[in-house]
């Protein structure tokens, strides 16, 4: 899979907006039915504090308001105490259910850094 046209066809889709993430929580739902193809997801944390970890996963369902399921390959690296983290993985997201999820998990206490999770992808007719 490649990630293409990053010009004029590549749309930057927020799933989890930059902001400071101080306990579990799951995000917004994203249709993504109009996209295909590779996408970029990116998570970006800053260090959430002493003994803080997040484990931000996507989830994937039919509906926007249905069960939401983990995506397979869609977990990222469940940061260290106190550390910093930037992380993409790749996804075709014409294998993907219509909306996506993310969610986080924060371990340790209460978290005190921002964290933000973003995807580039195409669309379908551009």
């Amino acid at each position: 899979m490649t990630l293409k046209n990053l010009g004029s066809k590549t749309d930057v889709l927020s799933l989890l907006g930059n902001d400071v993430l101080a306990s579990t929580a799951v995000g917004s739902a994203v249709d993504i039915q109009s996209y295909e193809g590779s996408a970029a997801f990116v998570l970006t944390a800053e260090a959430g504090g002493s003994g803080i970890t997040y484990a931000i996963k996507i989830t994937e369902c039919d509906t926007s308001g249905g069960t939401y399921t983990d995506v397979t390959g869609g977990a990222f690296t469940t940061t260290s105490a106190n550390t910093a983290l930037v992380e993409k993985i790749y996804l075709n997201v014409s294998e993907l259910k219509q909306y996506l999820k993310i969610s986080s998990t924060v371990a340790g206490g209460t978290g005190a850094g921002a964290v933000a999770v973003v995807a580039l992808a195409s669309k379908k007719y551009g």
